[in-house]
């Protein structure tokens, strides 16, 4: 398979998410996977709905407040990889 990445990605070990989902108002959790300066990656145990925007929170290693759309959701290992594009 080839890269189509165009950025280069900052892994997030020890990396918080906390995220607002911001129709619906629902909180979850998650951690981290990594980061580029378009998109985050991260896994929870709640499935998000792909398109929605949600406001993101990293704490941990990496500190940061972002916006974000989801673009992708796979499950993985008793919850779900977001994949986001950072607005």
């Amino acid at each position: 398979m080839t890269e189509q990445r165009q950025d280069d990605r900052e892994h997030l070990e020890a990396t918080s998410v906390s995220v607002l989902d911001l129709e619906s108002g629902v909180e979850f959790e998650g951690d981290g996977k990594n980061l580029s300066g378009h998109g985050l990656l991260f896994h929870a145990a709640m499935e998000p709905v792909v398109g929605a925007d949600m406001q993101v929170t990293l704490s941990g290693r990496k500190s940061m407040k972002a916006s974000v759309r989801v673009l992708r959701v796979e499950p993985k290992s008793g919850g779900f990889d977001v994949a986001a594009r950072i607005k």
